[in-house]
């Protein structure tokens, strides 16, 4: 059995990752972030840098969404109004602010101002209404931006339950494992 390098396994896992992104590139694309809002030790000017790096390799993208909590959803917003692309808030429900404290609120004021907004009718319990905004995320998005270090959702509506949605959906993810500082595209 022939062994691979870590070398050549990067380099073989950076090809296939080339060919979906070329395959996709051009494009009027809408695409979509699920992803952390807390974890120790995530380096979020990776994060930043990161995302800014994909978005301009993907070229061609038309639209974001995202539905602006607290972490990756605001960086990646940034990100893509920084770059000039129009962003879309999608709100899980009326009144989704009271979920948002501090410098994330601010945030997400400073956000949301520059940003379309759908607000999502999201009148049971919150969690579900999060799930519910992420998955109309997928359902509208071409490729799906998921910051995320692979352990199972820590609540219903997480981004792991985001990401295996979008995978069962057989959406493009462009995974960003922020522990790992490691990138893959499927």
């Amino acid at each position: 059995m022939l062994e691979k390098t870590r070398e050549q396994e990067r380099h073989s896992s950076h090809d296939r990752r080339s060919r979906m992104l070329r395959c996709v590139m051009n494009r009027n694309l809408t695409v979509g972030i699920a992803g952390h809002q807390k974890r120790r030790g995530l380096d979020w000017n990776w994060v930043n840098a990161t995302l800014r790096a994909e978005l301009v390799a993907l070229g061609g993208v038309s639209r974001a969404l995202s539905s602006l909590a607290a972490g990756a959803d605001q960086r990646f917003a940034t990100v893509a109004l920084e770059l000039n692309i129009p962003v879309t808030a999608v709100l899980p429900m009326s009144g989704y602010e009271r979920f948002l404290r501090g410098k994330d609120l601010a945030r997400y004021q400073v956000l949301l101002a520059r940003c379309e907004q759908l607000v999502l009718d999201g009148t049971g319990r919150p969690n579900e209404a999060f799930l519910a905004a992420g998955h109309y995320i997928v359902d509208h998005c071409d490729v799906l931006f998921a910051v995320w270090d692979e352990l199972p959702a820590g609540a219903m509506g997480g981004t792991g339950d985001v990401v295996e949605y979008a995978r069962r959906s057989e959406r493009r993810v462009v995974h960003l494992n922020p522990m790992e500082r490691r990138v893959t595209a499927t």
